[in-house]
């Protein structure tokens, strides 16, 4: 029985688990890269991821025993299967580091190579690292990869092997930078013609895929790059064509876009009824650069003599752009109508005739009186205008839109005919007596309801002055009353102030005439005071000296004895 998905899965598991367990880093991230690939089979990326991680590890210790060992393309395609897987996952960035280690291994790997002379298998595994680079659109690093070892075979004719190996890079980097057509088709030959083969035969198949990636990703850069040509054409002609004359036919080419058109080729398709007077049916332009315009001339004249024939004109147009791809489209179709004669010059004729029309108006408007002058001005300037604004239109040959002015104008000479005639006047003239009688009346009527209304206000209006008038005798009445009473207490204050006052003032005299009249009297007393203890102290010294007499008379007498 044919084990199921689950069985095999499980023994994928089981080996890759073996594997790294005796330390066979490269074997067992196979495994578990092909049991990732399973599970993302039987139940989608998010639940095989896990997986692809194990894997992702397992290439990575591969790829360290490898460097260390100095096994740098095996290093190389151990990391090739990590860039895969990254890119698988979604995870930019670490697509981008892994592919720039897979440069280094491929690089160091070219260099043990190019030691020992092997030349061939060093450039091609240099060119694969290019290609890598391509990957990532890491342009500069590759440009600067190829020079540095383009310079050391460019110059030997034993190295032509190595140097188309070699130029498979350097030509796509031109194509790049250059946006050269030639050198993206010589990239694309030279990694068929010698890179392939050459990796094949040093067992490096394994890269096919990312070559083919890189080349990919170098054409749609080249795409990107390119400035490709946006041609616009244009036929212009006379819609005004009549049959025996000759009309001018231009072809416009324009070139809007941003690279140049090469080998333009315009093939006219002339029905039956038209011959090409001068000019050609074909015109062949060489190139048209971008953002340039060309004209191309022919004259045409239709040959049939019936009232009027329609045929329609139209152009195949092929060019190519700088890729060389082949554009086709066409112009028109366009449609001819042949007359016999000249319709511009019929419109014009019909013209001439309504502004003649409309001096015949203008003149009847003025004849009349109720029609004033601003009005009739204002009528016939619309006409006018209407009219150049016609001319105009026909000098661009806006045939459909002129002849709607026509008509429009046609109308207003009906419509100014009607109101200047004698039975629309009528009406007019009395509609209007009417109309001042009826203004008359109503102005009247409104004369008198406004003096009644008048009179009332005015009688109103004297009420309410006299009322306002007793209000203001009572208003000033009572103002006064209060002013007088304000008045006469502002008096009596000022009255009992100025007593008080002056009650002051004389007792601060009276009271400065009593302090002098005190300190007289003191003055007075203090001077009989000390007159009078002068006379004591004299009568007390006289009776002193008088008592010292006696006892001096009294001691001298004892003497005496």
């Amino acid at each position: 029985m044919e084990k199921s998905y689950d069985e095999n899965l499980a023994i994928l598991m089981s080996e890759a688990r073996d594997l790294f367990k005796s330390a066979n880093f490269s074997d067992s991230a196979r495994k578990y890269l092909e049991a990732a690939k399973n599970q993302e089979a039987t139940m989608g990326l998010a639940q095989a991821e896990d997986l692809y991680h194990e894997a992702i590890k397992n290439f990575i210790r591969a790829s360290e025993e490898n460097k260390e060992k100095k096994q740098y393309r095996m290093s190389a395609q151990n990391l090739y299967y990590v860039s895969y897987v990254y890119k698988k996952l979604g995870s930019g960035d670490d697509w981008i580091a892994a592919t720039r280690a897979v440069v280094d291994d491929l690089v160091n790997a070219a260099q043990e190579y190019l030691m020992w002379n092997e030349y061939d298998r060093g450039i091609i595994l240099v060119s694969t690292a290019c290609f890598f680079l391509f990957s990532i659109e890491d342009y500069q690093g590759a440009e600067e990869l190829y020079n540095k070892y383009i310079e050391q075979i460019q110059d030997d004719p034993g190295f032509t092997r190595a140097q188309q190996i070699l130029f498979a890079a350097g030509h796509a980097i031109k194509a790049v930078k250059d946006s050269d057509t030639n050198s993206l088709l010589n990239a694309q030959q030279l990694v068929g013609g010698h890179l392939k083969p050459g990796l094949s035969q040093i067992m490096g198949e394994l890269f096919f895929t990312s070559i083919d990636d890189a080349m990919e990703t170098v054409v749609k850069t080249f795409r990107s790059k390119v400035k490709l040509p946006r041609i616009v054409p244009e036929l212009k002609i006379s819609r005004d064509l009549v049959f025996g004359e000759s009309t001018e036919l231009v072809l416009a080419i324009e070139n809007e876009g941003e690279g140049d058109a090469y080998n333009l080729v315009f093939k006219l398709n002339v029905p039956d009824g038209v011959e090409i007077l001068e000019g050609s049916k074909e015109i062949i332009i060489d190139s048209l650069p971008a953002k340039h315009t060309t004209e191309q001339k022919l004259v045409i004249q239709g040959t049939q003599t019936k009232a009027e024939a329609k045929h329609e004109l139209s152009a195949n147009v092929t060019f190519y752009d700088q890729l060389q791809t082949k554009q086709t489209m066409m112009i028109g179709p366009y449609e001819l109508i042949f007359r016999e004669k000249s319709i511009i010059k019929e419109y014009e004729i019909e013209l001439a005739e309504l502004a003649a029309k409309g001096l015949e108006l203008k003149n009847a408007l003025n004849s009349i009186e109720i029609i004033p002058e601003k009005a009739i001005n204002l009528i016939m300037g619309f006409l006018e205008n209407i009219i150049k604004d016609s001319e105009q239109m026909l000098s661009r040959e806006e045939f459909e839109t002129a002849q709607t002015n026509i008509k429009s104008i046609e109308q207003i000479h009906e419509i100014v005919r009607e109101i200047t005639g004698k039975e629309f006047l009528k009406l007019v003239l009395e509609g209007r007596d009417k109309v001042i009688e009826d203004r008359i009346h109503l102005a009247l009527e409104n004369s008198k309801t406004e003096l009644d209304k008048e009179k009332a206000q005015l009688a109103e209006d004297h009420l309410l002055e006299v009322d306002n008038l007793k209000q203001s005798f009572e208003d000033e009445k009572a103002r006064i009353q209060a002013t007088a009473k304000v008045q006469s207490e502002t008096e009596q204050k000022e009255l009992v102030e100025q007593l008080e006052e002056q009650h002051k003032k004389e007792l601060d005299d009276l009271t400065v005439e009593m302090n002098k009249e005190k300190e007289t009297a003191l003055e007075e007393q203090n001077e009989k005071l000390t007159e009078d203890r002068k006379q004591a102290l004299q009568d007390q010294e006289t009776l002193l000296r008088d008592e010292f007499q006696k006892l001096l008379a009294e001691q001298q007498g004892k003497r005496r004895r």
